[in-house]
């Protein structure tokens, strides 16, 4: 065994076969690999350090089912990404290096300028190792075990995740200065967000992914939506940065300098404009927070 896992809920077109690309002797993680898809789990070719299990259901309450009763402590670090990123097997080698060496608890790898995203501030941001930030998206969680371990019993009864990048960031296990997006770790987000996600919610007929979100933020007493806000972050070169506004300014400025660079130079444009406004004006929303009694 490796002291990493990555776990996928996988479909016939996940990209996890690129995180196969290096031998399993090279790789510093393990890859379980959980279907929802029969086909998909028909075809599955076994491998040292790979497992495939076919477990039906979203993303969220799948992992639940996937990681149940197995032992977690075995591994100091499980990363969750979806099935349509695009990242080789050697920067996933990375993912978990960066976790190990900068002590973090939570964080993701930043996306390619190409990519499709929700949040624009998850952009790879050029000049940064890494942005301390309050949110970590549920596309990609890289979790340290002591914290997937808290948040597992979560994930059963949602398919969505949706609030779950609001909570896991403001538990005492994670926290300012363990919780970070990672610059120089780039994925490339292949389709569209949420395309596949509508259609599986409402073939469900469960509730809706806002009504998932509502009883996660019930749950831990939570009333206004949580935005990403980056307080500090480490330079190319090892210097620390911090303080919203200049942070701020080295980000919007950079991303500015490789506008070009991106998917849709208009949607990145408006996504400097409205990061710019809530590095001045948003809170920072980093008290600890438990579930209600």
């Amino acid at each position: 065994m490796k002291k990493n896992l990555v776990v996928v809920r996988a479909g016939g077109k996940s990209l996890h076969p690129r995180w196969q690309e290096i031998s399993y002797e090279d790789r510093n993680y393990d890859l379980l690999i959980s279907f929802f898809s029969d086909e998909a789990f028909a075809a599955f070719k076994p491998e040292p350090g790979v497992e495939a299990v076919l477990v039906k259901g979203g993303k969220w309450d799948g992992l639940f089912l996937t990681l149940s009763g197995r032992d977690l402590e075995a591994y100091d670090y499980v990363w969750l990404p979806d099935d349509d990123l695009d990242i080789a097997a050697q920067n996933v080698n990375d993912l978990f290096n960066a976790m190990d060496s900068h002590g973090l608890r939570i964080a993701q790898p930043s996306l390619t300028p190409d990519s499709y995203f929700s949040h624009f501030v998850f952009s790879q941001c050029p000049g940064f190792v890494l942005r301390y930030t309050n949110y970590i998206e549920i596309m990609a969680p890289c979790l340290h075990r002591d914290v997937l371990k808290k948040a597992l019993p979560l994930f059963q009864s949602t398919m969505s995740g949706y609030g779950l990048d609001y909570i896991w960031c403001r538990w005492q296990e994670a926290g300012a200065f363990r919780t970070a997006i990672l610059d120089e770790i780039a994925m490339h987000h292949t389709r569209p967000v949420g395309k596949n996600l509508k259609s599986a919610m409402a073939a469900s007929g469960n509730q809706s992914s806002e009504e998932e979100e509502a009883v996660l933020k019930e749950m831990f007493d939570m009333s206004r939506r949580t935005v990403p806000i980056i307080f500090a972050g480490i330079l190319r070169g090892g210097q620390p940065i911090a303080g919203r506004v200049r942070v701020g300014w080295h980000m919007c400025r950079a991303w500015w300098s490789m506008l070009s660079d991106f998917r849709s130079t208009s949607e990145a444009r408006a996504g400097i404009f409205k990061i710019a406004r809530r590095q001045l004006t948003k809170p920072l929303e980093m008290t600890a927070i438990s579930m209600r009694p």
